[in-house]
């Protein structure tokens, strides 16, 4: 049995000692001290000291031990002879029983300079606690080897316990290096007032005790800061301390977040599998007025990284948790830190969220420090969480928005406070667009434009290269430039949210819901769950519960207005006036590979039949063309996993047939170069297979033999429906679950290629060019991390907050929609989308992206959609130069006018007088008036369509294109020395005067 604890009277167990904490030297100091029982053992044996100590394994008495028996002359040491591998030692002490202790004393006399412990560290722990912490970590007096002449060799220093209870102490001592020697001479507790525990547990091994070691460790709370607590990741950890790599709910004291050392960290690993956000909830296990929230996360390298972060909260009696703060980052810089304030908000949970749209990158968090404002917390709160409660937090449902839908923690201008609101905003922005109409002198029926000639009216869309570069051609006969809107329709269910969780519980994140008698039509209940749309309940508000016609209305002169001519992909009101593309849903039963769709499956054309029902479509104008499914195309990890396949797929089989045929069906040679043994080709396709071995050309060669398959298979089955109208691809994302073998494989069956890109640069388009085929880019959108909503990725987010950020939209979609326009082979384009998803989430993933060109209150974002309409007014310009317009001139403006540099174009524009284009300037004239002379010299570019020039037209010495084409000239007209030479496009001029030179056609 242990013994019980000896007092000793104060004089009787005075120890000579020397020093405070923090401060070393021989100077005299008296601490009293109090004789405890108790046991230690060492990690490393001492090597020198004498008995009983040295080379001692097992268990001390502190009674009888060097470093507990009270004498200053007796010391353990551990001699550094340069081989010995450890450079620190710990002894582990168990006093048997937990005490309040008012410090510890380590004394460490050195015998000579070669002596000497270079930093010291001191942890307790109770018998109840799980791990320890640290009272003292500091570097001693054996810095330097050997120590400076005249170093005080006697060297002592204490750790204030102030009465915190310890039952284990574990003392460790770091040297140098190996030739370094370590002395410790005494170790003393003082013990503090308060009673000792009661009911031990019995005294551990000496293995037991060098066991503790490995225990976490925690530093000493601080005064306003939350440091009890407990964390629990949506994912383990997989760098960190064990307790973050373990999992479950972690104490605050076990994770490298909170041990105070911002060159440690938790971090979670990226790969093909990781979730792209990192979820940690942290219970405070009390009610706290918090003052801040600190989060550091230093990247070790360009590897780690996360983009987005938002923090919430709530109190223990609080149903959902609030918004603290939510925001990006750039990746400028490795290191970040963020600091949010919470003005003596009361919470107990805390969240932390950190999204990485790439899902290899690597998440550390370094340091969280919770500070406390004024108060106290709580005195009765609920005991602390266990993993299943932790695991319910991270899931709890955030409050995010007010009744139409609008983010809760941010006021701007304009936004909505009550339903008489909408209805002024109706009536003002109709008075606004009172004018906006359709313009039939300038475009037909379907949005071509009749100033660029006819091209001959077939009845439906189709597209047509003129004068090298690709155009769409409207049912009329005349050239058209898509210039879309994707989901028009408020009937898009990725605008709504929804407001019951699976499992029958209502969502906790709004501030109230319309009424579902009222505003019936807004909720809805189907495959996706029970939904609502707050933007459909603000269109009841704005235009009436009929609101239909109203909204078809202003939508159309707005799209007007802003230059748009056509719905492009997703969710088309189809009584909206703009040609539209329509969408063909892939069949349930086709055969997939991963995402993709097996072609070779033999009843492929037969599911297509059963499955596509377009027969409504066929006569229609209005409708475009077609695109079929939806960013699903084949790239090496298909055929990876098609190769690994051996349950009889189609697409195995003919790969195989394919492999056979390349090496002229010479099996052995196929099986050398796959390392298999098959004794047949028909063995080998249910044989798993390594693509790896594969020729990397086989490979890409396969793949666009399985797109040709599939775009021939769909091409046919469409058009067995409907012969009408155009292919226009799968809308595909060119850098993601596709190749630009797939992207092209099936050229001979589609009409154009249809891509998604979201991006800031029109630099995609190069590598089709070479192609010779018209190319769509049918969903892209440039957003703003704001108002609770966020920014697709950052080469597409916005810069600067409020109007600036949206103004930023703008002119990001101008630079990025003329640069697509320049390409030959680009015929249009697709936004994504008229309104803005909801800020609370829609449906399935969650997304609550800054899309629209509109909000969900049926606002205009009008700093963006101004600079769209000046953008969108020029693209056909732009694409017929291949460049954008410097200057576009419109209206009646007075000449002369001198071109002197740029491209200036005259869009439908009278100019009274001359029109001059100096050296190396460019001018483009397209269905204007000029009532006196134009001449160019040494011009880059000259373009003249479809105009009426009342004077003479004299073009001379240019260096690039001139189009002179459809036009009526009342004077001469006269071409000399221009390279290339000009030409008429096939629609002849009408020249009352004479022609001459290089325009005589």
């Amino acid at each position: 049995m242990p013994r019980r604890p000896r007092l000793l009277a104060p004089a009787v167990a005075s120890i000579l000692l020397t020093g405070l904490l923090g401060v070393t030297g021989a100077g005299a100091h008296t601490t009293t001290a109090t004789a405890l029982d108790g046991n230690y053992a060492y990690t490393q044996a001492p090597t020198d000291g004498g008995a009983p100590d040295q080379g001692q394994t097992g268990v001390i008495s502190m009674a009888d031990g060097l470093v507990g028996d009270g004498d200053a002359g007796t010391t353990a040491r551990w001699m550094g002879d340069g081989v010995r591998s450890y450079t620190s030692v710990s002894v582990v002490v168990d006093l048997l029983r937990d005490y309040p202790l008012d410090q510890i004393t380590v004394v460490s006399n050195a015998p000579n300079v070669y002596f000497g412990v270079k930093s010291v560290e001191i942890r307790t722990r109770a018998e109840a606690d799980s791990g320890y912490t640290t009272i003292l970590e500091q570097p001693w007096y054996g810095t330097a080897h050997p120590l400076p002449v005249g170093s005080d060799l006697r060297q002592e220093l204490s750790a204030p316990m102030d009465g915190r209870h310890a039952r284990f102490v574990i003392v460790t001592l770091d040297r140098l290096h190996r030739w370094q020697h370590i002395p410790l001479t005494e170790l003393a507790f003082s013990v503090a007032a308060g009673e000792p525990g009661q009911d031990p547990s019995p005294a551990l091994t000496a293995d037991e005790l060098r066991a503790e070691t490995a225990k976490p460790t925690a530093p000493i709370p601080r005064d306003g800061m939350v440091d009890t607590g407990a964390y629990l990741a949506s994912a383990a950890a997989y760098d960190g301390t064990a307790a973050d790599k373990g999992g479950g709910v972690v104490p605050f004291g076990h994770s490298a977040m909170f041990d105070r050392n911002p060159a440690t960290y938790a971090g979670w690993r990226g790969s093909a599998t990781a979730p792209k956000t990192v979820a940690l909830v942290y219970d405070l296990f009390a009610d706290h007025p918090l003052e801040s929230i600190r989060i550091v996360s230093d990247a070790p390298n360009q590897y780690w990284a996360f983009d987005e972060i938002t923090v919430t909260y709530r109190a223990e009696d609080d149903t959902a948790y609030a918004v603290a703060t939510r925001t990006t980052r750039d990746r400028s810089s490795p290191e970040f830190e963020l600091t949010v304030p919470m003005e003596n908000t009361v919470a107990r949970f805390v969240r932390i969220e950190m999204t990485r749209q790439n899902q290899w990158l690597h998440v550390p968090v370094n340091e969280v420090e919770i500070a406390v404002g004024d108060g106290s917390a709580d005195p009765e709160p609920a005991p602390p969480l266990g993993i299943d409660g932790m695991r319910t937090e991270l899931q709890s449902d955030t409050r995010l928005v007010d009744e139409y839908g609008q983010y809760l923690y941010q006021d701007w201008a304009g936004k909505v406070t009550s339903d008489r609101q909408l209805r002024d905003e109706r009536d003002d922005e109709a008075a606004r667009l009172a004018g906006v109409e359709h313009d039939p002198t300038r475009h037909d029926t379907y949005g071509g434009l009749k100033g660029l000639g006819d091209h001959g009216a077939t009845g439906y869309f189709r597209l047509q290269k003129v004068d090298g570069r690709w155009w769409f051609v409207t049912p009329e006969g005349h050239l058209f430039f898509l210039k879309g809107v994707d989901a028009t329709s408020p009937e898009e269910w990725g605008y709504g949210t929804l407001y019951r969780h699976p499992d029958g519980r209502p969502r906790d994140v709004f501030g109230s819901l319309p009424d579902p008698e009222t505003y019936a039509d807004a909720y809805t209940s189907n495959e996706r769950g029970h939904a609502v749309s707050l933007l459909k309940a603000n269109l009841m508000k704005k235009y009436g519960l009929d609101y239909g016609p109203g909204w078809r209305d202003m939508t159309t002169r707005r799209l007007r207005d802003w230059g748009f001519n056509a719905q492009s992909k997703w969710s088309p009101d189809r009584r909206l006036p703009f040609p539209r593309i329509e969408w063909v849903s892939a069949p349930a039963d086709a055969v997939r590979v991963l995402w993709a769709i097996d072609p070779f499956d033999p009843e492929f054309d037969e599911k297509l039949d059963r499955h596509i029902d377009i027969e409504r479509f066929a006569t229609d104008p209005w409708v475009i063309g077609y695109f079929f499914d939806n960013e699903r195309g084949w790239n090496r990890d298909v055929v990876a996993e098609i190769l690994r396949r051996t349950d009889g797929l189609a697409a195995k089989t003919a790969f195989v047939d394919h492999l056979a045929q390349r090496f002229g069906r010479d099996l052995a040679a196929v099986n050398e170069l796959l390392g298999t043994d098959a004794e047949s080709f028909a063995e080998l396709a249910g044989t798993p297979l390594n693509v790896a071995a594969v020729p990397a050309d086989v490979v890409t060669t396969f793949i666009t033999l399985a797109s040709d398959a599939y775009y021939e298979a769909v091409d046919h089955a469409i058009a067995r429906q409907d012969p009408n109208h155009l292919f226009l691809g799968s809308a595909l994302v060119p850098t993601w679950r596709t190749s630009l073998e797939w992207n092209v494989g099936g050229l001979d069956h589609v009409d154009a290629i249809s891509l998604d890109v979201y991006s800031d640069s029109a630099g995609y388009l190069e590598q089709y060019e070479a192609y010779d085929t018209p190319v769509l880019n049918l969903e892209y959108s440039f957003s703003c991390h704001d108002r609770g909503m966020r920014a697709i990725n950052a080469a597409t987010r916005c810069v600067g907050e409020g109007d600036a950020g949206i103004a930023d939209r703008g002119h990001k979609f101008a630079a990025f929609a003329e640069a697509q326009a320049a390409s030959s082979v680009f015929v249009g384009s697709g936004w994504f989308v008229y309104y803005d998803q909801s800020a609370a989430g829609r449906p399935g993933d969650g997304e609550s992206f800054n899309f629209g060109l509109v909000n969900q209150q049926d606002q205009p974002y009008t700093a963006m959609t101004d600079i769209m309409r000046e953008t969108n007014a020029d693209l056909e310009l732009a694409h017929l130069l291949g460049t954008a317009c410097t200057r576009v001139v419109s209206g009646e403006p007075t000449g002369p006018l001198v071109v002197d540099d740029g491209i200036t174009c005259l869009d439908g524009a009278t100019v009274r007088g001359s029109v001059t284009v100096g050296q190396g300037a460019g001018l483009a004239v397209v269905d204007s008036t000029v009532t006196g002379s134009v001449s160019a010299t040494g011009a880059a570019t000259v373009v003249l369509l479809h105009s009426r020039l009342r004077g003479p037209v004299s073009i001379n010495d240019s260096t690039g294109r001139v189009l002179i084409s459809g036009n009526q000239i009342d004077g001469r007209l006269t071409c000399t020395g221009n390279d290339p030479p000009p030409d008429d496009g096939d629609r002849p001029n009408v020249v009352r005067g004479t022609s001459s030179g290089q325009c005589r056609w």
